[in-house]
């Protein structure tokens, strides 16, 4: 070996020896990085002796016309990739899922010659589950999915289906996958259902993995596509529903896909509906059901509310499925649950819960039901009961509102014989606003109202709020709903 391919050769092994040191590994790491040191080292006059081929500092000038094979500079990457590199943030993986030699890389759905591939793409390779773990490369392979062409689309929705469930969970993976569920074909999604079926219930449960699975749901068109996930979720139905984050997801189903995909949702909801109602993340469930039922699933659903209409009348949660029924379907459709509330006015109209439900009756209820309800509480023997009631204070008030005029007068002379009799001041002043027709001060209304378990709006697909059914709204916000027309003091909506 002369002396100039001699030094040359002795300076390369330097570099990389040097690179190594520094953290640069893999053979195009460095290729890459010994290109520039290669074409240094040609572009400069490099002196060596002529005698002992050693490098030195002095010795003749060898000039740039020497035959010198340089080393092949490898591709560049872009300024952005290589700063997350530098940093630790992308690991190297070079030939990693090839076959069939080292020019080709094999995906799920394609094999890539990678000396057709632009700098840019084979900077992707074997790296598209590690960059999408950080902020900076899940929003870069974003850009790089909305610009809609290209092989390194291909290969991040490849990277994407390869680590699909770990990715919907990941702090900044999942927005990865929301923006890949929408670049991906169609055929490419169905494998991405397939494999992310056995661990949908986890991911639904997960609290980033709910919103990449919506974001999901929400593209799924094809009955084709809905029925393959929903062969997955349905086992796990009442799991998802009781849980914080997978009830936003069976919702979404019950909003997005068309009823006969759905079937499993309003069996198991109507098979399991006491352990379902009393559930607050259940509750939700219930609603969105009564919310998006055809006629057969009114029917089904109707006759399970009807039979337990007494149970869930006084429940924490359950008021507030009959209260929906009742303003979803109609007065009309929910004659039964009329049916079976009749004759308990007085008892409903004392509790807590219940009176929120039988003030919805009031307003609800075609005008025969609605005349023997209210005939219930003025033939009653138990009036001084529901006048020493704080709840029955607001039944009372509303069914003046709605009473015919010989019924308010019958009800307002049973309440004025017990009136002076009452002990408790306070109440007695709201019985005399009562009596005047006035109403009562808008903060002490917010206050009583907060008290019956008034909720707050429940928590939707986009909001986790806390403040929803069993008494932890604030005074401001009900009050704002009141009075912006929301009637019943223990409604709540979706």
């Amino acid at each position: 070996m002369d002396p100039l391919h001699a030094a040359l050769f002795e300076q390369r092994q330097n570099g990389e020896a040097a690179l190594r040191q520094a953290g640069f590994g893999g053979d195009m790491g460095l290729a890459e990085a010994a290109a520039p040191l290669a074409e240094h080292a040609v572009g400069e006059q490099l002196r060596v002796p002529a005698s002992t081929g050693s490098l030195h500092s002095t010795g003749p000038a060898v000039s740039r016309g020497a035959e010198v094979a340089p080393l092949k500079p490898g591709p560049r990457k872009t300024g952005e990739v290589a700063a997350m590199e530098k940093g630790g943030k992308v690991g190297k993986a070079a030939g990693k899922g090839s076959a069939g030699g080292s020019g080709f890389f094999v995906t799920a759905s394609s094999t890539w010659d990678l000396s057709t591939l632009p700098a840019e793409a084979i900077e992707l390779i074997g790296n598209v589950g590690t960059m999408s773990k950080s902020q900076a490369g899940s929003k870069y392979l974003q850009r790089q999915l909305q610009k809609g062409s290209g092989p390194a689309v291909q290969l991040i929705l490849d990277g994407v289906e390869e680590e699909i469930a770990a990715m919907m969970c990941d702090a900044y993976g999942n927005y990865l996958c929301s923006v890949a569920f929408q670049a991906c074909s169609q055929r490419q999604r169905k494998r991405m259902l397939e494999k992310l079926a056995p661990e949908v219930a986890s991911i639904a449960c997960d609290k980033r993995g709910t919103h990449a699975l919506q974001a999901l749901i929400g593209l799924l068109q094809l009955e084709e596509e809905q029925a393959q996930l929903m062969s997955s979720i349905k086992h796990h139905v009442i799991e998802l529903c009781m849980d914080s984050n997978g009830t936003h997801v069976v919702q979404r189903l019950l909003y997005c896909f068309s009823p006969p995909v759905t079937e499993w949702i309003y069996v198991a909801v109507n098979d399991r509906m006491m352990e379902v109602a009393h559930h607050p993340y259940g509750l939700c469930v219930l609603k969105k059901c009564i919310s998006q039922a055809n006629r057969p699933h009114q029917n089904m659903l109707l006759n399970q509310l009807t039979v337990h209409a007494i149970d869930l009348v006084q429940s924490p949660y359950g008021n507030y499925a009959i209260q929906h029924a009742l303003e979803e379907w109609g007065g009309e459709r929910c004659r039964s649950i009329f049916e079976k509330l009749e004759g308990r006015m007085m008892q409903l109209s004392i509790q807590k819960f219940s009176s929120n439900v039988v003030e919805k009756l009031f307003c609800s209820a075609p005008p025969e039901f609605r005349n023997r309800f209210i005939e219930e509480l003025v033939q009653s023997e138990k009036m001084s009961v529901l006048v020493n009631s704080n709840y029955g204070h607001y039944v009372a008030k509303r069914a003046l509102q709605l009473a015919t005029p010989e019924q308010s007068r019958a009800l307002l002379q049973a309440i004025r014989t017990i009136l002076p009799s009452l002990p408790n001041r306070r109440l007695r002043v709201k019985w005399e606003k009562v009596m005047n027709g006035g109403d009562d001060d808008d903060e002490e209304e917010n206050v009583s109202n907060v008290n019956r378990g008034f909720a707050d709006v429940h928590p939707g697909p986009a909001s986790h709020s806390k403040n929803w059914a069993g008494g932890k709204g604030n005074g401001k916000s009900t009050g704002k709903m009141q009075r912006s027309g929301w009637k019943g003091r223990g409604y709540s909506e979706q």
